[in-house]
């Protein structure tokens, strides 16, 4: 059971996908994350690529974002975040895909304030592979800021201002402000 942590719909329960392949954020990393990311959310354009329950991009929606995209290859967590969008009557603030990252990367005309990357961990050169991406086609907003969440850390990149890395158990977090 995962519920929204802050917010807006703050304590608001939602469907997680009842699938392998996918791994929900927990409370509590969601709950960390979000004060870490506290004052920068509001009026943000959230991309949360890899998506499966939404819970990053719904979560950062209830603190004020201005919009929220999800992207997701897997058939049942897009239900799942439909099921959500609809729950939480937001409908107006999302968009939902279904594709590989890529593909939507290479169609999208958006830039994103917010981008949370969280693929499979195996999946350890689309990080790399989608920031550069995301640099050369001009998507993020000059204040952008990037969060991956893997199994281990991260190093600075120097195409940010600020770094910072946060471990919660076998999780850890990289946030880089732009």
């Amino acid at each position: 059971m995962l519920r929204i942590i802050g917010g807006k719909y703050r304590h608001l329960i939602i469907e997680a996908p009842s699938v392998d392949s996918t791994r929900p954020t927990t409370d509590k990393v969601r709950e960390a994350l979000m004060s870490v990311l506290n004052f920068d959310i509001a009026g943000k354009d959230v991309l949360d690529l890899f998506a499966g329950s939404g819970a990053l991009g719904l979560e950062a929606l209830s603190r004020g974002a201005r919009s929220s995209t999800f992207v997701d290859m897997n058939s049942i967590a897009i239900k799942c975040i439909k099921k959500n969008i609809i729950k939480m009557k937001i409908d107006e603030e999302t968009n939902v895909f279904q594709c590989s990252y890529m593909d939507f990367l290479k169609t999208n005309r958006r830039k994103y304030g917010i981008v949370f990357l969280d693929p499979p961990y195996k999946m350890k050169e689309a990080y790399d592979e989608i920031i550069d991406f995301m640099f050369e086609n001009d998507m993020l907003t000059d204040d952008a800021i990037i969060v991956k969440e893997a199994d281990d850390y991260f190093k600075e990149d120097d195409r940010f201002r600020k770094y910072k890395t946060y471990k919660y158990g076998i999780i850890h977090l990289s946030v880089y402000w732009r």
